[in-house]
This record gives structure tokens, sequence and C-alpha cells, in this order.
């Protein structure tokens, strides 16, 4: 009999693996010299974007941080960074680097959170933002030296405009301003499907490394924005904020109330685009640049 029910709950087991699976088939995108703490390998390529890897030590091992820039020289200019949302990468943002325009205008950046792109990790996979926002911080403040001190522009679309907001809210001295894309920040907004919790449970080698980093975010957005709350409310940079919105709750002050309940001493710009897609750094670049250059000049008072 103990052996009969050994085998019902593997079975049982299994039929919730195979049924997870079957979801995944749906959901799953397609997708040197150290010193002590930091060394950075620069690798350029010929269509004269400039690679950044930065070498870290952490407590569970060796770790690296990749960052893109469109200008090869440390010459101070306005500098925008990008960070992208979850289950995407640095690559995200190729079609502003590809505008000889916003070029002129900017030295561009997108960055890889650790995880993705070419950026890694050490220990267990960081899902919260606080601790993403402790291992990108030595990125930000290389990014500003390398601007001859001077302070840059952040850009976070999705789970990368929270991550934006924390690091503007915690690193004033680098960040003078910050534009929002359809930027999850509140607890309401997060998305984890009901099986993501579970992953912990589960054999890895079912699910794709990506797929299984994106949930984890999922499942600890909202603790995270919750802790985050205190440090969103200090945040006094000028905030940019694009949202895609359906055309008929088009409403700006139900927008704009959430966004000074969250950034309480900010100066909000806030931007309404009708709904096309919710990749709005892809779909509306030239709103997005819009955004910036509001932000760019606002900052500099």
């Amino acid at each position: 009999m103990k052996a009969f029910f050994n085998m019902f709950a593997f079975l049982r087991l299994m039929t919730f693996v195979s049924l997870a699976s079957l979801l995944l088939a749906c959901e799953q995108s397609t997708d040197v010299e150290k010193n002590a703490n930091l060394t950075q390998q620069v690798t350029n390529n010929p269509e004269g974007v400039q690679n950044h890897l930065l070498y870290m030590e952490g407590p569970s091992g060796d770790f690296k941080l990749h960052y893109a820039s469109s200008d090869r020289t440390l010459t101070p200019r306005d500098t925008l960074v990008f960070i992208h949302d979850t289950g995407e990468d640095s690559s995200s943002f190729r079609r502003y680097f590809q505008a000889d325009n916003v070029k002129q205008k900017y030295r561009l950046i997108a960055l890889d959170r650790p995880g993705w792109g070419k950026s890694t990790y050490a220990g267990d996979f960081p899902s919260r933002l606080e601790i993403q926002s402790e291992m990108l911080a030595p990125v930000i403040q290389n990014i500003w030296e390398r601007n001859g001190k001077e302070k840059i522009l952040l850009a976070g679309q999705g789970y990368g405009g929270a991550l934006a907001s924390l690091l503007a809210a915690e690193h004033p001295n680098f960040v003078r301003g910050v534009v929002l894309i359809n930027a999850t920040l509140t607890e309401q907004q997060t998305q984890a499907a009901w099986y993501a919790s579970a992953l912990k449970w589960l054999p890895s080698f079912f699910f794709s490394q990506s797929w299984q980093h994106a949930q984890l975010e999922q499942v600890d957005l909202a603790s995270s924005l919750n802790q985050a709350k205190v440090q969103f409310a200090g945040l006094n940079q000028p905030i940019g904020w694009l949202q895609t919105v359906e055309a008929e709750s088009a409403h700006p002050g139900t927008y704009m109330r959430l966004a000074k309940d969250l950034f309480q001493q900010a100066d909000i710009h806030l931007t309404l685009i009708e709904k096309a897609d919710n990749k709005g750094q892809q779909q509306y670049p030239e709103q997005v640049m819009r955004s910036v250059q509001a932000i760019n000049i606002h900052s500099r008072y």
C-alpha cells in the first residue's frame, strides 16, 4: 500500500511537471588583470560600439557586468544609460545606436543586468531589485567616471524602470535625471505566473535559464517594490514617464496621482501614448527621445 501511494505521489509530480513544461513551450522566449574589486576590459567592434566588461568579486564568487557604449572617447558629454526589461538584454535598444542623429546628441550606453546578455552572476540568481541595484552601482560609477565625473541620465523599460528609479535614488551623485518607459512600479503591475513560485521545487533542466530568471524576477518584484517605496519617495531628480494606455483609459490625472504618490519629491513629466505594443522603447523611439531631451534640459537647472 505504501508503495502504491509513493507511486501515486510520483505520478502527480510528473503530471505537474508535464503541465508546466507545456505552458513553458508557449511562453519561453526565442531568443586581464584583476584588482581587489574591479577591472575593465574593452573590446571594440567594427560598427563603433565599445563593449565594456567589469570584472567583480562578490561573497559568492567572481562575476562580470557588461555594457555597450556608442562613444569611444572619454570626453564629458550628455550620456544616456538604457536599462532593459525582464527577459531582454542590452540589444533591446539597438535601434537607438543605429540612429546617427541620436548618437550626435548623446553618448548612448546599454547595460546587461546580472544574468542577462553578457552579464553573469555568482551564487543564486539575483532576482531582487535591491540586490541588482547594489551589483550595478559600480557600473554606474564607472560610466560617471568615464564621463569626466559629469552626472548621467538613466532610461529604464518595464522592470528596468523600477531599477533605474532605485539606482537614481540611491546614487544621486551619479544620476541627474530618469526616463521611465512603461515602467513596472507598483505591486498591482507585477504579473508572476501561478506556477512561477514552484520553480525551486522543480528540476531546473525542464526550463530554459532565461525563462527561470524572468519568473524569479516577477515572483520577487512585488516585495522588492514594497521595500523600495522609501527610496522612491526620496528621489528628487526630474522624471520623464512614458506610459502606453488604452484609448478609453487615458486619464492623465490618474497616472499623475500615482507618480506623485511614488515619487513625492520629484518633478514628473508625464506622457501618455495610445497603446499599440507594450515595448514602448521599440515602438515609440521619437517620444522616448523627446522625453529624454526634456529631462536632459530640465535636470540642468
